[in-house]
């Protein structure tokens, strides 16, 4: 797996954490390991997907969506209706 670059993810990591703290007044430190341990976190470092084509708001209702559901796959960014 190639990984995007660390100034990028870092840009990610950054809002997705402050969303997470935010909406569900939540520690720094616990919002980091939710957010950098999840299934979500794991696809954003993998160049390949292309996951910085959405913005970090994008990224945050892939990990409500994986929260919910187990898979941030089922978020109707990722979903392909046909």
């Amino acid at each position: 797996m190639n990984k995007i670059p660390v100034y990028s993810l870092d840009h990610y990591n950054k809002a997705v954490i402050k969303s997470i703290m935010e909406k569900y007044f939540i520690a720094e430190m616990e919002a980091v390991r939710l957010f950098l341990t999840s299934e979500t976190h794991k696809m954003l470092e993998d160049s390949e997907l292309a996951m910085w084509e959405f913005s970090p708001k994008s990224i945050f209702e892939m990990w409500e969506v994986e929260k919910i559901t187990g898979d941030p796959r089922n978020s109707v960014h990722l979903r392909s209706e046909i």
